[in-house]
């Protein structure tokens, strides 16, 4: 017990890498007759003679006053991608989109910062990459030596490398979340209060007394529907906020979905912002108009001030359904002015998870639609691999990694009759 009589409370796994699995009986029980039991997992191969190089890594944001912050997730990978592509003499590298870059060369001799141009939100943005220091060289042999229990602890950074380069080309070419991947191009089952379900699939690197395997499975993970910000606010609160909407209730919904990403649905080309909060209603929100911003400004003057309302009238010839909603306080970047803008003319940017629980209703809902027949799961994993081009991804060529997808592998089970059963019945 811990002081004043409260019980500790401990983790029932040992914290530590070196475990021993609970030990049984390989020949199994004498009842039943033998079958052979699908897995979802994949054979993988590796060239257990290569040595991966570690990189300490920091890609910044500047701003036009020199200002830094840590460049976003997305922000992060698209950099890297544009610097391995313009250096001539940048090496093939495999990048975990936070502190670490791996490579099987060394990298050049890079003493200062690398600095590159990017288009976000169109406008041409400075990101910075400083290669921080070398830490020890990660070696594949040390996966070969666990699997022969050679080696009692779980190379977890082996690991982590091999994981990292599987996600690369599918990063490109996928929704990722963390060692989930969903398909862009798919419709969102609408749970109808603003946010959809996707399928997906889940893989991670197993190391089994096989070898190397990649375990591969179906996931189900609840986004953001991509639809008009005033019809999400009306189904996320589950009410029609165009009869009303009072600071209280704009408040509390801010306070929930805070950050959310949000674009411009009146623009030529739609720009990208953070949801920071809400502003006065369009028909009372007046500014000072400036030709050199398409967003509003909260500077306002005393003179020649306009409404928003009158403002989107008047400039995109947009007369607004709901000018007696509040304007939402939009920034981009590091910028701490505000930009008003109508709730009606900006949507929610698609594919940002959502984490709220779901209700009994939409559970059950859920659960139906991700409960799936044994023979179905095998089949859409099956296609899930088929549609994995393994053999033509540069990334896994660092590491010679080969997946045989042809098949699951199968494992020795016992199937056992009814009658086996009978004296548990009494």
């Amino acid at each position: 017990r811990g002081g004043r009589g409260r019980r500790l409370l401990l983790s029932a796994v040992p914290d530590t890498a070196n475990l021993t699995p609970m030990l049984r009986p390989d020949a199994g029980g004498s009842k039943g007759r033998p079958i052979f039991i699908y897995t979802n997992h994949f054979s993988v191969k590796i060239d257990y003679n290569a040595t991966v190089n570690q990189y300490d890594v920091e890609i910044m944001l500047i701003d036009q006053d020199g200002n830094q912050r840590v460049a976003r997730k997305d922000e992060r990978w698209k950099v890297m991608q544009l610097i391995a592509q313009k250096k001539k003499d940048f090496p093939a590298v495999w990048y975990d989109e936070g502190k670490t870059l791996y490579t099987r060369e060394l990298l050049p001799d890079i003493t200062e910062p690398i600095r590159v141009q990017m288009e976000r939100d169109t406008q041409m943005r400075t990101f910075q990459l400083t290669i921080k220091n070398l830490v020890p060289q990660e070696k594949m042999e040390n996966i070969l030596k666990f699997v022969k229990k050679e080696l009692r602890t779980r190379p977890r950074e082996a690991v982590r490398v091999i994981e990292t380069l599987f996600k690369q080309r599918a990063r490109n070419e996928l929704v990722c979340v963390k060692n989930q991947f969903y398909n862009r191009k798919q419709t969102l089952d609408d749970l109808q209060d603003g946010r959809g379900m996707a399928k997906g699939f889940y893989q991670a690197l197993f190391l089994t007394r096989l070898g190397p395997t990649l375990n591969v499975n179906l996931t189900f993970t609840c986004f953001y529907m991509p639809i008009n910000l005033v019809q999400f606010a009306c189904q996320y609160l589950r009410e029609d906020i165009t009869k009303g909407f009072p600071d209280y209730k704009a408040k509390a919904f801010r306070q929930i979905i805070r950050d959310l990403l949000i674009e411009t649905e009146h623009t030529t080309r739609n720009i990208r912002y953070k949801l920071h909060g809400f502003g006065r209603p369009a028909n009372l929100l007046t500014f000072t108009p400036r030709e050199t911003n398409e967003e509003i400004s909260d500077v306002a003057s005393a003179l020649q001030e306009i409404t928003v309302e009158k403002y989107f009238e008047q400039k995109y010839n947009i007369k607004l359904k709901y000018p007696h909603l509040p304007c939402i306080d939009a920034r981009s970047g590091l910028t701490k002015r505000a930009n008003y803008l109508p709730m009606e003319v900006a949507k929610v940017v698609e594919w940002q998870r959502a984490l709220k629980p779901l209700d009994t209703t939409q559970r059950a809902r859920t659960t139906s639609k991700s409960i799936i027949k044994p023979d179905q799961r095998y089949m859409e994993i099956m296609n899930i691999m088929d549609s994995r081009d393994f053999e033509k991804d540069p990334y896994l060529k660092q590491l010679n990694i080969h997946v045989d997808k042809r098949e699951m592998l199968q494992i020795k089970g016992i199937g056992l009759l009814e009658t086996d059963f009978d004296h548990y019945r009494h």
